[in-house]
């Protein structure tokens, strides 16, 4: 693992205070990790106390001042714990990142990777409740939470997390994308209801990007497939190339996304707010 040293971009970050929810692994916990390479004070979210404290004590024990809230923001009350408990860590958030989200196919205990995509029309209300609730309700009640105190003070970024297939949608995942493309519109209507407030709000768009978990199901695929070789960099090559073509031949690595996250959330970013920022190696078709 790189040093926090490596990791640094010297965006003015030191002191402010970040909540990065759905931090625990993957794609959060690497936003969290340079966000505190950058001297930033965050807090970890995750609905799992072992691994979300796991990754706030590394923060610590890399010299970095960091804890950690556990919480389902699928749940109202939940949120409103997650908040206030945020808040009690440092005093105060001054960077929101909304990354936690999901399916609901994906946390039911009886899925099955033949059931996990559904047909459009077998895709249950329930399922697109939690999905809603996951990505767009968590959001929503954690900005209504904390911006307040962000417009109070002059100073504030707020970066939803949303995914490419809010925008290049594909058959069925029949509520994942709408919920997607939610997070990705109202990111938009909140930045100008916030003008002149000094707080930002811009979304952060990934394409694939390989986390553990992603591998792991990519090389399951490959298996389906029929494809003989089980090496990664192989497996990768011939999806980007065969499958889900896009120009870099790679998919994307968590520390990709928190680059991005990591700079919008600077005082160097003060000029850009309302905008959709896409990190997927030229996944998406569209211009935007």
């Amino acid at each position: 693992m790189r040093s926090i040293e490596e990791d640094r971009m010297e965006l003015e970050l030191k002191g402010k205070r970040a909540l990065v929810t759905g931090s625990s692994s993957g794609i959060g916990a690497a936003i969290a990790r340079l966000l505190s390479a950058e001297g930033a004070k965050v807090i970890i979210h995750g609905r799992d106390a072992a691994k979300t404290r796991a990754v706030a004590q590394k923060l610590i024990d890399a010299g970095a001042e960091a804890g950690f809230v556990t919480g389902e923001l699928s749940r109202e009350e939940d949120c409103a714990e997650v908040a206030k408990r945020a808040v009690e860590f440092f005093g105060g958030v001054d960077i929101l990142v909304n990354n936690a989200g999901g399916m609901a196919a994906a946390n039911r205990p009886d899925t099955t990777a033949e059931s996990f995509n559904r047909p459009w029309l077998q895709t249950p209300w329930d399922d697109w409740r939690w999905t809603y609730e996951q990505n767009v309700g968590s959001s929503v009640r954690l900005i209504q939470a904390l911006a307040p105190a962000m417009i109070e003070r002059g100073w504030g970024r707020i970066i939803n997390i949303s995914s490419a297939s809010a925008t290049q949608t594909e058959a069925d995942l029949a509520d994942y994308q709408p919920a997607k493309a939610a997070i990705t519109n109202m990111t938009t209507g909140l930045a100008k209801s916030l003008a002149g407030t000094g707080v930002t709000v811009n979304t952060v768009t990934p394409g694939t990007i390989a986390t553990e978990g992603v591998r792991n199901g990519f090389v399951e695929w490959a298996r389906q497939l029929g494809w003989e070789t089980q090496d990664w960099s192989e497996i990768e090559r011939r999806f980007t190339s065969e499958v889900i073509p896009q120009p870099t031949k790679h998919f994307g690595r968590p520390e990709d996304i928190a680059r991005m996250v990591a700079f919008i959330a600077s005082p160097q970013a003060s000029y850009m707010t309302g905008s959709n920022y896409r990190v997927d190696g030229g996944q998406c078709r569209s211009i935007n």
